[in-house]
Formats: C-alpha cells, sequence, structure tokens
C-alpha cells in the first residue's frame, strides 16, 4: 500500500511538473470587427501557442491564463493625439497608441489586463507584451525567436505602461538601391512578391511600428503596378501602418519614379500621374523637388508646382505631402541663388498642409560637432531646421541605419556607432518634441537588422511599477547575448569602434572611394563621406617626407591598434555562444545571431588590417621614389591578399545564411534599379579591397578603373 501510494503520488508529480498552462484570449466581439485588432489577435494567438505548446483559447474564462483587451470606445480612438492637439498648423492625426499592462493573480489564475484607447493600441500592446515581456523576438522580418516554457513566465503582480516616444514611427526603404524587396515591391507578379512585401509589414506591426515608406521607380509597369501598390497600403492599413510612397517631380537620377518629364504641359503630367497613383489609397508622398541631390534648380517654378500638388491632393485625396531637406546646404547646391520665393499670405497658408523630414546620413547624430559628410563639418544645420520648421508645419526627423554606397554594407564593414547615433538622436528628438521619427534603412545583413530592430523599440518608453526601462546603445545585442562574458565582449568591440572609428575619426581611411573622390575635376570633387586630407593618388605620386611621417606615425598606429584590438574580444562572443549551446542555455537561432555579429567585427577589423597594409605599401613606393632606392615593397601587398583571403571566407561563409536568396541580393542581375547587382554584390567578392589593391599595385586611380557603377545610367543620363 505503501509503494502503491508512492507511486501515485510521483506519478500525480510528474504530472504537475509537465503540466501546460491553457491561456486564453478574452475580448469583447467588436474587437474582430476591426482588421487592425482581429489579425493582431489571431497572430497572437498562433505565436503563444508555439511558445507554450499548450491551448490557446479566445473568450475562455477557465483558462489557467487570462490576456484581457479592452473594448475600444470610437469617440475615444478618434480623438486628437498629444501631437496634433498642440500643432498650431494642419497636422494629420494618428490614434493616441499607448497601452499598459497590469497583473494580478486571483488564487492560481493570471489574469493580464491592457488598457488602450484605440485599435492601433491594443495591437501594439499585444506585440508589445509578446516581445517586451515574454521572451519573443522579432528581431528581423524573415526570422523571430519564439521562447519555449512549460509554465507561463508571468507570476507576479506588476503595472507596466509603453509610450509611444512618437506619433509617426516607421522606416523608409531605399528602393533606389536593390535591397531585399526593392524587385518584389516594383513587380507584383514576381513569386511571392506581396507575400514577402506582407512579410515585412508584419515585422513593423510586431515591433510597434506604424508608417511603411518606399522609393518608387520609374522602370514599373505602369499597366498592372497600381493594383499591386493597392494591395499593398490596403494590407498595411489593415495592420494599423501608414502607407506612403516617396517619389519625385522631376528627378533624373538613379530611375526615380518622375511626376513629370518634359517641359510641356507640367502641370497636366502631374495631374495626370497624381490620378493613376491616388488609384491606390497612400497617406502620404514623400516627393523629391529637385531634379538631384546636388542641384537647386529654378526655385520659383519648383515652389509653384508645389503649391498645385498640395492644393490637387487637398481637393482630391486624403495624402498629405512630406518633402526632404538634405544633409547638402543651399549653398552648396549647383543652380542655388540667394533670392528667396515671395510668398503672398495665401502661399503661405496652403504651403503649411505640406511637411518635411530633416534627414542626416552614416552613423553621425545630428548635434554632434564632428560629421564630415556632404561637404558639411557637422550635421547641426539639420537640427536647426528641424526646431525652425516644427513651429510651422507637420515634421520628422529622417536619419539612416546604414548608408550602402561605399561607407559600410558594401565594403563590408558592420558599424556599432549606428546604436550610438540613433538612440542619442531618439533622445534628442524626445527632449524637443518632435512628433515624428523616420528611419532610411538600406538593408539588414551583415547584423544590420540590429539597428533597425534597435531602433523600432527605442521608439518606445517602458515604465514598469513606475520603474523607467533604462537605455543604452548595446541593449538589444545583449537580446540575443546570455552570459555576461558574452555581453561585455560586445560592449569592448562597440568602445573599440566607437573610439577609433569616431572618436579618432578613423572612418575616413575605411571607407572605400567614391567616384566623386576620385574624379580630379574641383567642381565634381564633393565628399560625400569622411575622406583622408590627402588622397591616395597624392600620397603615392607627390607627397613630400612630412606628410609621409604623419600619415605612419598617426594614422597607420591606429588603424593597426584597431585590428589588433577587436579579435580576442570576437573569440570570447563566438566561444562563449558555442558553449551556451552546448549547454542548451542559448538557441541555435540566438548563437546564429551571435555569429553575425562576430563575422561582421571580424570583417571590419580585417578591413583596417587591409587597410594598413595598403597604406603602408603607398607609403613605402613613395619613400623609395623620394629616395630614389630600388622598392622592396611587395611583401606588404602580399599581407593585404592575405587580409582580404581571410574576409573573402568569412563572406562565404554569412552567405549560406543569408535571408533571402543570394542571386536577388548578391550578383548580377537585371532589377529596376540603376545598378542590375544586388546590394552585396560588391561584397561577395570583396571588390572594393581588390580594387584598392590594384590601384596601389599599377599606381593607377581613376573612377573609371576597375569600375563597377553605369554613371550613366545612375545619373539618369541613359536608361
Amino acid at each position: 500500500m505503501k509503494l502503491y501510494t508512492l507511486l501515485l503520488s510521483a506519478v500525480f508529480f510528474c504530472n504537475a511538473v509537465v503540466a501546460q498552462q491553457s491561456i486564453s484570449l478574452i475580448f469583447p466581439a467588436s474587437l474582430k470587427d476591426t482588421s487592425i485588432t482581429s489579425l493582431a489577435i489571431k497572430d497572437v494567438q498562433q505565436l503563444l501557442k508555439q511558445a507554450c505548446n499548450c491551448d490557446v483559447s479566445l473568450n475562455d474564462n477557465s483558462a489557467d491564463v487570462l490576456l484581457k483587451l479592452p473594448a475600444i470606445d470610437k469617440t475615444e480612438a478618434s480623438k486628437l493625439n498629444r501631437f496634433a492637439a498642440d500643432a498650431k498648423f494642419p497636422y494629420r492625426n494618428y490614434p493616441e497608441h499607448n497601452y499598459s499592462w497590469s497583473l494580478k493573480k486571483e488564487n492560481s489564475k493570471v489574469i493580464l489586463e491592457l488598457k488602450a484607447s484605440s485599435w492601433q493600441g491594443v495591437s501594439f500592446g499585444l506585440y508589445g507584451l509578446l516581445q517586451e515581456k515574454l521572451g519573443f523576438k522579432f528581431y528581423h522580418p524573415r526570422r523571430m525567436i519564439v521562447p519555449h516554457w512549460t509554465e507561463f513566465p508571468l507570476q507576479q503582480n506588476f503595472r507596466w505602461e509603453a509610450k509611444s516616444l512618437f506619433d509617426k514611427h516607421g522606416f523608409h526603404l531605399h528602393t533606389q538601391h536593390p535591397l531585399e524587396l526593392t524587385e518584389q515591391l516594383h513587380d507584383g507578379n514576381l513569386p511571392h512578391a506581396l507575400e514577402d512585401v506582407k512579410e515585412y509589414i508584419d515585422w513593423l506591426a510586431r515591433n510597434g511600428q506604424n508608417y511603411f515608406e518606399f522609393c518608387l521607380l520609374e522602370s514599373i509597369d505602369r499597366k498592372v503596378w497600381h493594383t499591386h501598390a493597392k494591395a499593398i497600403v490596403d494590407y498595411c492599413h489593415s495592420r494599423g501602418i501608414i502607407a506612403a510612397v516617396d517619389l519625385s517631380l522631376h528627378m533624373i537620377q538613379q530611375k526615380t519614379f518622375q511626376l513629370y518629364k518634359g517641359p510641356a504641359a507640367k502641370q497636366k503630367q502631374v495631374e495626370k500621374n497624381l490620378v493613376w497613383l491616388m488609384q491606390a489609397d497612400w497617406d502620404f508622398i514623400n516627393m523629391e523637388f529637385s531634379t538631384a541631390e546636388f542641384i537647386s534648380g529654378n526655385k520659383k517654378k519648383k515652389e509653384e508646382l508645389r503649391l498645385f500638388i498640395i492644393s490637387w491632393l487637398k481637393k482630391n485625396s486624403n495624402t498629405k505631402l512630406m518633402g526632404r531637406q538634405h544633409v547638402v546646404r543651399h549653398e552648396n547646391e549647383a543652380g542655388h541663388k540667394r533670392k528667396d520665393f515671395e510668398w503672398d499670405s495665401a502661399s503661405l497658408a496652403l504651403d503649411k498642409e505640406r511637411g518635411v523630414l530633416s534627414h542626416t546620413v552614416m552613423f553621425y547624430d545630428m548635434t554632434e560637432p564632428n560629421a564630415p559628410v556632404y561637404e558639411n563639418k557637422n550635421q547641426r544645420h539639420q537640427f536647426d531646421f528641424l526646431l525652425e520648421q516644427m513651429k510651422v508645419r507637420e515634421t520628422w526627423y529622417y536619419p539612416e541605419s546604414a548608408y550602402w554606397v561605399t561607407f559600410d554594407n558594401s565594403v563590408s564593414m558592420f558599424l556599432l556607432p549606428y546604436l550610438s547615433a540613433r538612440l542619442s538622436d531618439i533622445d534628442t528628438c524626445v527632449k524637443y518634441n518632435v512628433p515624428g521619427h523616420i528611419t532610411f534603412s538600406s538593408g539588414w545583413e551583415w547584423g544590420y537588422w540590429l539597428f533597425d530592430w534597435s531602433i523600432a523599440r527605442w521608439s518606445w518608453q517602458h515604465t514598469t511599477d513606475g520603474v523607467a526601462q533604462k537605455r543604452f546603445p548595446e541593449m538589444y545585442a545583449h537580446d540575443m547575448l546570455h552570459e555576461n562574458k558574452e555581453k561585455n565582449a560586445f560592449n569592448k568591440l562597440f568602445d573599440l569602434q566607437q573610439t577609433y572609428l569616431k572618436d579618432s575619426s578613423l572612418m575616413q581611411w575605411m571607407t572605400a572611394m567614391t567616384i566623386t573622390d576620385e574624379i580630379g575635376i574641383k567642381a565634381l570633387n564633393d565628399a560625400y563621406h569622411p575622406r583622408p586630407q590627402w588622397s591616395y593618388k597624392f600620397l603615392q605620386r607627390k607627397a613630400d617626407t612630412s606628410i609621409l611621417e604623419k600619415v605612419k606615425n598617426t594614422v597607420l598606429p591606429n588603424l593597426e591598434n584597431f585590428a589588433n584590438g577587436n579579435f580576442g574580444y570576437i573569440y570570447v562572443l563566438k566561444d562563449e555562444a558555442y558553449e551556451l549551446l552546448e549547454e542548451g542555455e542559448a538557441t541555435k537561432e540566438e548563437v546564429a545571431a551571435s555569429e553575425e555579429f562576430t563575422d561582421g567585427i571580424a570583417i571590419t577589423a580585417l578591413r583596417a588590417k587591409h587597410r594598413y597594409t595598403i597604406l603602408s605599401y603607398i607609403i613605402c613606393k613613395r619613400y623609395s621614389a623620394i629616395e630614389h632606392k630600388k622598392c622592396s615593397c611587395d611583401s606588404l601587398l602580399t599581407l593585404a591578399v592575405s587580409a582580404r583571403n581571410a574576409a573573402q571566407q568569412i563572406v562565404k561563409m554569412r552567405e549560406t545564411s543569408y535571408r533571402y536568396p543570394l542571386y536577388s541580393i548578391a550578383t548580377k542581375r537585371w532589377d529596376h534599379t540603376s545598378y542590375h547587382f544586388g546590394y552585396l554584390y560588391a561584397v561577395s567578392n570583396l571588390h572594393f579591397w581588390k580594387r584598392e589593391e590594384e590601384e596601389a599595385r599599377k599606381n593607377k586611380y581613376s573612377p573609371l578603373f576597375m569600375n563597377i557603377w553605369n554613371m550613366w545610367r545612375i545619373a539618369g543620363i541613359i536608361n
């Protein structure tokens, strides 16, 4: 009898351990009548089933865990949000979407209650609970980490509040470049095109974002594309996301969609194209008014057309016009004239209907003193513009999470200072009550998804039981890491890049040369990204010994120290990840993310080593010419090739893990852009690295040397 009792107790004990708690979402029927909430409820139900391997039902009050959702009062939901209520000018309202969760236990039942005033708030609240409290990680449009638990992880009473720091917050996909979704957005007949775009829109919703925009290209098939566009816009709206399209008035570069092409009957051309575009119910049009980034054009005529477009949109649609302010200063634009367009009172009132986005570039924030980009010392003029325009019109901030052309992921480098710059700017925007934050995104491989994922989550401030969450640049990288050793190693690697690449301005030696860097014509020799004081051509052909000594004694040690400083921390990061995988404390997906970090950081260190050896070779060659001695520098080029070969091995391994087909993002092929290759094509064979070796070896520096860009097509001179 005693043995029987023990066995029976053991059976009951085992059952208690493995028993799965049931979960139910409790909500009023009205939430099923709106796609924003009904789609979110259905999605969250399926995600929870994956996590708990248990019954997740709807409106079953007998379940062990109840997630109670509120009824939405239509009158409350339609009220102006805090930004719209304070605006003294036309402002497009988006429903207030803050939310809060409170947990209480009644006997053994866990009851979580959501409070929100809009359908969007309910949707964001559900996904926020999963990602911020239940261990889900929606880190990439094609990848997520789903936790697995036998007991619901939240058992202690708490009150958690999530405040959206911006009214509009989301992403612009810069599809003038051949990115992951460029083709799918421009051709609905491609296999799985709409599904791929929806996958990204779902990523936005799951990460609490409410704005989606992309560049429209002239190379679309106008006969059929509008139906594809409508399907995209409709799906955005079904998920509570604002749909916007980026196009131009008459921009000729990079196949941008133009509202008019020839000089005749411009207003008729514009109106015809607007009627065609409005077959999809766009919420915003982000319009480029210049012919090209550095060209001002006839300001009076442009302003007249802009007023016409604003008036037409106001009368014929519910679409609002936006326009970006480039980081290029007006005085640096070709064709710039000092005299401003004369506004009358009616024109001034109408112009307030349009909004603006203040754009900054690369991994620099808008207030730091040293940001040598686009012929500027820094980007503070964009900050001043932001504050000035906020007084008269709807104004958003528009920074970058990557800069594809020869700066980061085309080289390839994984530049961690994007994290500190983007968080710093978000904090600045919050301080000055900027209502919108739209991020210019240029690809997600090589760890760049971390930047977009971090920015998305930083657009919310979380407070639990009155204590605000502390925010720091590496925090969401830490979400993919476990042990303190891993996190500390990542922090050290972040500090190395911040110290050397930004604080010591080493980035000017790490980037690849652009066409304008080497063109040799002063009027066209604009500095888009940081570049050295002396060109490599000058150093190899004309530099005197004082300049050579300066480079040798200041630049070379920094390159060498930065290159060597990375590897010890990389090994710690990688070794710890595999150890945790073996011990069952990390998932394969988390280890894959950690491995992606280490690959990106390692190739950045090898980039520094490569630049060190090439620059050493150039200096060696110049000394031999000055001293009229036979050169013995070739061993340095051999070291450069070794660094490139090591980096090439990393590339080949990483290519096996790309989330989109290698063919579409890393090879030559026809596409809708001006490039006809994927955005990682130059990485596939480390083109820029090889080019730099050959330039130095042959002492041949020219924008046409080993050139992969079709400059005439990019400039819009040919198709």
